[in-house]
């Protein structure tokens, strides 16, 4: 989950995160941006992924293509 919907759908304001996390507003804002957004380092994304308590992951922050789940051998 991108980490904006995941704010907005639980009511938090870019300022709001940005206490929770340790940073500023404005880098909240830059990592959220659609076009040629920052990638968070290491300890914030871990800050990110347990805020939202999972929701959003590390990958969630790179544009990946979707990778099918391998089937089991028979």
């Amino acid at each position: 989950m991108k980490l904006a919907n995941w704010r907005k759908k639980h009511g938090l304001t870019q300022a709001a995160l940005a206490e929770a996390l340790g940073c500023s507003q404005s880098y909240v804002s830059q990592v959220e941006r659609t076009d040629d957004p920052i990638i968070p380092g290491k300890e914030l994304l871990e800050k990110i992924y347990e805020i939202s308590g999972g929701a959003v992951e590390p990958n969630d922050f790179y544009d990946l293509p979707a990778v099918p789940a391998q089937r089991n051998a028979a």
